[in-house]
């Protein structure tokens, strides 16, 4: 590697994805580590005010905003670090905006601890890590595209689903409630933010309020 890694900022909120997206980066890079979690937009915007980084692995939707404030202070301010998005959001949206503030990879995170690390383990022969859905839609970014159809609906699962998550249940009570797998509960997420344009759960909330799923009042 030409540079060791050793500060690294990791913004996830959830406390078992931030347990082995740790344990890929320690895999990828065995020595001199110091990760520094944040769970938070405020804890992210916070560490890295105080902190010098020197890679960050950073989640998009976040309880209190979105992930790419933080890379957006990360360019600003801390041009050495390299910045790779970690998230469930695959849509061009996300997608192309993060890269054009100056994020140098994207992981998904539908992929093993072990996959993960192996991306991340490229790193030391100068190449970024992608994750091979957002290659192919790198690819095709410049080829000719048929005219996009209007996005679909919510389902009634999808409905069900931003129902619980607007009430302030976790992703994984939410499966457990509807008697899902969490895999797949995450996979009505990603559906339901890439259909309503969405990237937190504030504006779940909101966007839950206005079809009338919730009520204003509710708890």
């Amino acid at each position: 590697m030409k540079q060791q890694q050793t500060q690294v900022l990791l913004l996830e909120d959830l406390p078992h994805v931030s347990e082995w997206v740790s344990q890929a980066i320690e895999v990828a890079f065995s020595e001199g580590l110091n990760i520094t979690l944040a769970t938070t937009l405020a804890e992210g915007l916070l560490a890295v005010k105080e902190q010098s980084f020197s890679m960050a692995l950073i989640d998009i939707g976040l309880p209190d905003g979105s992930g790419l404030d933080v890379l957006k202070q990360l360019i600003q301010h801390q041009p050495q670090c390299l910045n790779i998005m970690s998230t469930i959001f695959d849509d061009d949206q996300h997608v192309f905006q993060a890269l054009r503030l100056g994020a140098k990879g994207y992981i998904l995170k539908d992929q093993s601890k072990a996959d993960m690390a192996k991306m991340l383990q490229g790193i030391s022969l100068g190449h970024y890590p992608i994750s091979p859905a957002i290659a192919n839609k790198l690819l095709h970014f410049f080829q000719p595209q048929e005219q996009p159809q209007p996005e679909p609906p919510l389902t009634h699962r999808e409905n069900e689903v931003l129902t619980l998550l607007a009430k302030g249940i976790t992703v994984p009570k939410v499966a457990e409630l509807l008697g899902i797998k969490a895999s797949t509960c995450y996979g009505y997420v990603k559906d339901i933010y890439r259909k309503l344009n969405i990237n937190s759960r504030a504006e779940a909330t909101l966007a839950a309020t206005r079809m009338g799923l919730i009520s204003p009042q509710a708890d």
